[in-house]
């Protein structure tokens, strides 16, 4: 008895705390163009200015005073660099207050005050999206995120200064998402909607991700009543081809539940080609193998996704949605290649080969996820991927023909996982988190080939692959963070980790990996002060190979490369490290380094035993790379903002066991980047240009020595109907010179230089309408990352 009434005076006390918190003053500040302006102080006073309470807001704008509204009060609003507010209230909702920035005028001399550009939060650099991107030429998130400080982008490949290629998850939800898949959906987020994006070189532990990670933080729009609102937008690409695409997006809301529909579709063709000079040794004689080959992709393309999500009243949230993509496409390709034995006396051979690759894919996602307001977070999705596909390949010399062969192929794949994750901060000021997560996955891979040798094609059933392959993966992680005082904070993490792959082919069974893995990390951050911040990451990673090149496959490219199946590739381990200076808020150093240790990439490898240049993706002794950048933001006046990145780094892959060769390749290489934008016109009409442009002076890839490449991009960009509508013209690669100039390959009697053609200048057109006030809504989607196989 005396236990029933503890609890009921316990959740009365816990009602009449909600109610009461229902009540108290709140509301939240914005600028004039309804950004959210963090740091103000919000002052209650009375009528004749005595002072009640005080707060102030957080990073998105909003604040709350433990205290009940009066007709006696007012509120005063202030900040450095905004003239103040003063307001009347006599109800607990404040509404919006909107500011206007602040100029000092001395004796005709105007200074105004910078706001800063980054802040290091829980480790997370933390960058203010408004306040960077408001000059710029951005249509999207995706454009914002290459936009920001330390992120690296060659059209759709996001790189992490110091990192390699991180992770990216939404307003910082766990996500099966696959960053090909993600940087697909953030351009259809209008970048209107980024409010900010943090840079984690060591993503926390609850996020199931290890290494680096890009969060995109998305507005978060508290609605009042039922709206209705929606974005739809067409963009033509001019490359060799045309190619077209549309999207729709729609999003009903109300206080508590959200419903959401994204639609978007593309078709096209692509150009591609490539010449080729070998040394091919083979029996002590040198063949000079010359290739030129060109081909075209066409597709068509569509994603479908369906989201809701409801909040209870104690700010739980249920949220549910399905994700279907689809696609097929067709790839043609010749080429013409001639052999000739040096000092044989032996004549020219001419061949030519043609290859016609049809594919086709499509996968359904379902995902389940509750976010409790105590810190429980848990989930649950399923994945089915199916791609069937077909490929005919001709070899020909003169009118012979060497091969004339069929190949049927498929991918079947289910994937499930489960997870739950708890975090608690206790009155000490040290907080916990904790999890497990465990997943599922089964790969079903059909190869055949058929041979047509003059009495039509024919099965060859000693090289049908029909393989299994079942993954078991469980993991468990326990982090503890600890600010200690206003200077110094700390974050440690340990991750065990499961994983076991059985694999069946053709019926005989084995084990590819059966491993017991530990992933420690830290976060080290050190503020001086303000104008001088200290942060040490270290990090640990495991990648896993794709799920087609482990199969022993193989795929004729042309009459003289083919590409082969790994079923030995295992994964590999990494292992990084970056040191941070920041000064002023705004201007950033680095220095770091990687060790990866099995790090595995697809090589060329010359035969020596028949004619023949095999590609592979080949398990190297270890990479490792160090080296330092600098990251330095600059304006001059209200026309140029600019953005210039500096990096310097050596890179060394090592492979003693290559074949029947080895290499130990190093290389001290340096990187130049520099963003520009220029306001052309703020009023009528609204018209922004962007001017951006790298340089790399070249790098190693395993046996390849890879040459320079440089990119110089455009883009014009005009608002106009209340910003309801927008034109973009943009053109990228302008010079066509964003791939290495040369890819050389000359060691160990080894000897190729290749020449990449493909069409990746694009001039392309885009509009843009809004209506209903549109702000698009976060969702996730599933990893295809080890799906499929390359055309």
């Amino acid at each position: 008895m005396k236990r029933i009434l503890y609890y009921s005076l316990v959740l009365l006390a816990a009602g009449n705390g909600m109610l009461q918190a229902q009540n108290w003053i709140h509301g939240k500040v914005v600028d004039k163009e309804e950004r959210p302006v963090d740091g103000v102080a919000v002052v209650l006073q009375t009528l004749d200015s005595t002072y009640i309470d005080a707060v102030v807001t957080d990073s998105l704008g909003a604040f709350m005073l433990n205290q009940e509204a009066g007709p006696n009060y007012r509120l005063l609003f202030q900040h450095l660099l905004y003239e103040p507010v003063c307001k009347k209230i006599s109800t607990a909702d404040a509404g919006t207050i909107s500011l206007t920035e602040k100029d000092y005028e001395l004796e005709g001399v105007v200074v105004k005050a910078e706001r800063p550009q980054v802040k290091v939060e829980n480790g997370a650099l933390k960058y203010d999206v408004p306040q960077l991107m408001k000059d710029k030429a951005v249509s999207n998130a995706f454009e914002v995120v290459k936009q920001i400080p330390g992120v690296i982008s060659t059209d759709d490949a996001v790189q992490l200064l110091g990192a390699g290629s991180p992770s990216i998850v939404i307003n910082g939800q766990l996500t099966t998402m696959s960053v090909d898949q993600l940087v697909g959906l953030l351009k259809t987020i209008p970048a209107s909607r980024v409010c900010n994006v943090e840079i984690m070189y060591n993503a926390p532990a609850k996020y199931n991700i290890k290494g680096a990670m890009i969060n995109v933080v998305l507005d978060k729009e508290t609605v009042e009543k039922n709206t209705l609102q929606g974005e739809t937008g067409v963009d033509y690409l001019q490359r060799h081809y045309a190619e077209g695409k549309v999207h729709g997006n729609l999003l009903y809301s109300t206080s508590r539940f959200n419903i959401d529909f994204l639609a978007n579709g593309a078709k096209g063709r692509n150009y591609m080609g490539e010449e080729i000079q070998a040394l091919h040794t083979l029996k002590d004689q040198v063949t000079e193998v010359n290739q030129s080959g060109r081909g075209t992709r066409s597709g068509i393309d569509g994603t479908m996704r369906l989201g809701m999500d409801y909040t209870f009243k104690n700010d739980d949230r249920l949220s549910a949605a399905y994700y279907l993509t689809a696609g097929k496409s067709d790839l043609e390709r010749t080429a013409a290649t001639t052999f000739l034995v040096l000092e044989s006396g032996q004549p020219v051979e001419e061949r030519l080969s043609r290859t016609y690759i049809e594919g086709n894919s499509a996968l359904h996602n379902v995902r389940i996820q509750y976010d409790g307001n105590s810190g429980l977070m848990a989930g649950a999705d399923f994945t089915r991927y199916h791609s069937p596909g077909f490929q005919t390949f001709v070899d020909q010399s003169h009118e012979t023909t060497v091969t004339d062969m069929q190949n049927n192929s498929k991918q079947d794949i289910s994937q499930g996982a489960l997870f739950i994750n708890h975090s608690h901060t206790f009155e000490t000021g040290w907080a916990l988190n904790y999890g497990v997560h465990g997943g599922f996955t089964s790969s079903k891979t059909y190869i055949d080939y058929l041979y047509n040798k003059g009495n039509g094609y024919e099965p060859a059933l000693d090289e049908l692959e029909n393989n299994r392959q079942k993954e078991y993966s469980g993991n468990a992680f326990l982090e503890v963070s600890k600010d200690f005082g206003s200077h110094f904070s700390a974050t440690a993490s340990l991750k065990v980790e499961y994983f076991k792959s059985d694999y069946t082919s053709n019926g005989m069974k084995s084990t590819l990996w059966n491993d017991w893995t530990l992933f420690p990390n830290a976060t080290l951050s050190y503020t001086v002060n303000p104008m001088h911040i200290i942060q040490l990451d270290i990090s640990s990673d495991k990648t896993y190979p794709s799920y087609w090149d482990v199969t022993p496959q193989e795929s004729p490219i042309n009459s003289y490369s083919v590409i082969l199946g790994n079923p030995s590739l295992k994964p590999y381990r990494s292992y990084s490290g970056q040191l941070i200076y920041i000064l002023k808020q705004k201007y950033t150093i680095l220095a770091f380094c990687d060790y990866v240790p099995d790090y595995f990439a697809q090589l060329p490898y010359q035969n020596t035993s028949e004619l023949k240049n095999v590609f592979r993706y080949e398990n190297m002794d270890y990479q490792l790379q160090f080296g330092v950048g600098v990251i330095v933001p600059f304006r001059v006046g209200e026309f140029w903002n600019s953005q210039v990145t500096l990096s310097g780094q050596r890179m060394q892959e090592k492979l003693d066991h290559f074949h029947d060769l080895s290499f130990h390749n190093e290389k001290y290489t340096g990187q130049f980047k520099m963003d520009n934008t220029f306001t052309l016109s703020k009023s009528r009409p609204n018209l922004k240009l962007d001017l951006n442009g790298y340089f790399v002076t070249g790098a190693v890839q395993g046996i390849y020595d890879l040459g320079h490449l440089y990119d110089v991009s455009s883009a014009l960009k005009w608002q106009f109907a209340d910003d309801r509508a927008t034109l973009i013209l943009k053109c990228n690669n302008i010079f066509r010179s964003n791939m290495p100039h040369t890819m050389e390959i000359n060691q160990s009697g080894q000897y190729s230089r290749l020449w990449k053609l493909d069409d990746q200048r694009c001039v392309t057109v885009s509009f843009v309408w809004k209506f209903g006030g549109y702000k698009k809504k976060q969702h996730e989607a599933v990893d295809a990352s080890r799906f499929g196989k390359s055309m």
